[in-house]
């Protein structure tokens, strides 16, 4: 590929280096943060798995403990305790003063045990463990006669967080039950992340030091150079891709311009009250020498924006005025509307082609009229007006199209003289319906009431909405319930057809 506006690249690729650089530090951040929420999510799950089977396994020994701490009860809990991958032990304590346990020997309480209830007779805690002298966490349910409790098994910090710079713990209301050490910790942590249980009253949180971050800091660092360097080229390649894309396809308009494959295709505009045709309004299409057309969305958006628009509408306005002469239109009201630009309005080109065109009395300038399109703003309002002027003075109209979907709104209406308002689809679309956009249809059509302003609807596609027009004053159609753009000779053909079929629907 050969790169066009080697500049313009590097600094995009330049930009988007740095931009990635600067903000390492946060990417840093946000990939420690997704590990540790990802963490803790596992963990968590773990915990509740443990805390259900202790739970499970507690209320089984309801039911087959004789709870007398005999040869029976000792085996059931051993058992128990070597089985499961949850419990690592289980104890007993009698209201007699008996005590034992799955390890033999009953643990010694500790007096700091916090019990939080979960339901009847079953509650949640913490004990001194006086082997390991650590908090563990347990299940412990509770009768008059006796206390059956289940210490679960640990959860640790994985592999990937070190022991020197991550912090676990679980909390119980305001008891922290800690995993790893967290005094040796407490002034360096730099980043945690808490995540609550639904299930239970308790919450787990991670914490990593400075010492884990640091390095991540550095992977990043390296990561993001290598990431924004891939962005930027990867940008740089479509951009240049882009542009190679719009250079084709300025070489393929020219070519067709040069082919005269832009033509004029016709949709018909009605009068609903009368059935009789008043006008047509002419719709550009690309139709390749083998006949393939190529739809107005694949060059109309850059046409306009390379200014090649100028040189295709004039191709069309050479075909109308001599079509015009055919359909028989001149010295009548009919006409044919053509779409324009904001940029056809700035110099006298069009106003001086069109005078050109008109070399005889083959047709009037009544005949043609002008549309433009609220959707593209029009930058010099003044030059506009003096330009227009000049046409409202050979008899050639201008009609605002696209109503109430763009910048210029009412306004243009005012400052420009517009002589007819084109009602658009979207809003037609919603008749019948309670949809808001109904309130913008009834402003327009007041509007141009209030201002004397004549109405054109188009993408009429139903009877339904032809008749709720004609009730608010809206007679003029342009769509498929009567006709779809076609090329001038179909044309010819639908108004002989048209003729009858609209004579008698409306008779």
């Amino acid at each position: 590929m050969k790169f066009q506006r080697p500049w313009a690249s590097a600094l995009l690729l330049l930009a988007c280096v740095g931009i990635t650089v600067v903000f390492h530090h946060n990417i840093a951040g946000l990939y420690v943060k997704h590990a540790i929420d990802s963490e803790l999510e596992f963990l968590l799950e773990k915990l509740e798995t443990h805390v259900g089977e202790a739970i499970n396994m507690n209320e089984q020994f309801t039911q087959t403990l004789a709870f007398d701490c005999s040869a029976s009860d000792m085996t059931q809990m051993q058992r128990a305790a070597f089985t499961s991958p949850h419990v690592r032990l289980f104890e007993v304590h009698i209201e007699n003063g008996k005590e034992c346990s799955s390890h033999g020997k009953a643990i010694e309480q500790s007096e700091e045990a916090s019990w939080h209830a979960l339901r009847d007779n079953v509650f949640i805690g913490s004990e001194l463990n006086s082997i390991t002298h650590t908090h563990d966490l347990a299940v412990i349910y509770k009768t008059p006669n006796y206390r059956l409790i289940a210490d679960i098994e640990p959860i640790h910090i994985p592999r990937a967080f070190c022991d020197e710079c991550a912090v676990l713990k679980v909390q119980l209301d305001n008891f922290d039950i800690l995993v790893s050490d967290i005094d040796s910790q407490a002034d360096n942590l730099a980043l945690s992340s808490f995540i609550y249980s639904e299930k239970y009253p308790f919450s787990l949180s991670l914490s990593v030091s400075k010492n884990y971050l640091s390095p991540i800091e550095h992977w990043s660092g390296a990561v993001s150079l290598g990431i924004g360097g891939i962005v930027g080229l990867l940008l740089v390649i479509a951009m240049q891709w882009l542009l190679s894309q719009n250079q084709t396809m300025e070489a393929l308009i020219k070519q067709g311009l040069q082919a005269h494959e832009f033509k004029p295709f016709y949709q018909p505009i009605l009068h609903s009250k009368s059935g009789k045709i008043v006008g047509c309004e002419v719709l550009v299409r690309w139709v390749k020498e083998d006949g393939t057309v190529i739809p107005p969305y694949q060059f109309i958006p850059y046409a306009e924006d390379s200014g090649l628009i100028i040189p295709i509408t004039e191709q069309l306005l050479y075909r109308v005025v001599r079509d015009i002469k055919k359909l028989g239109w001149a010295g009548t009201d009919k006409f044919m509307s053509v779409n324009i630009v904001p940029e056809h309005l700035y110099s006298d080109d069009l106003y001086n082609y069109i005078q050109d065109l008109k070399a005889d009395d083959s047709w009037d300038f009544k005949n043609l009229s002008l549309e433009i399109t609220e959707r593209r703003k029009i930058e010099d309002l003044q030059q506009a007006k003096v330009t227009l002027s000049k046409f409202y003075e050979l008899g050639i109209e201008l009609k605002l199209d696209d109503a109430g979907t763009g910048y210029g709104g009412f306004s243009y209406v005012q400052e420009l003289g517009i002589s007819t308002i084109k009602i658009d689809k979207m809003f037609i679309d919603v008749i019948g319906t309670d949809d808001m956009k109904n309130s913008v249809l009834s402003s327009i059509i007041a509007f141009a009431e209030a201002s004397s302003k004549k109405t054109i609807a188009e993408g009429v596609e139903t009877n339904e909405q032809v008749e709720f027009l004609a009730k608010h004053g809206v007679y003029k159609i342009q769509g498929y319930v009567y006709a779809k753009p076609m090329p001038f000779n179909e044309l010819v053909e639908w108004k002989k057809v048209a003729k009858n079929l609209l004579t008698m629907k409306h008779s």
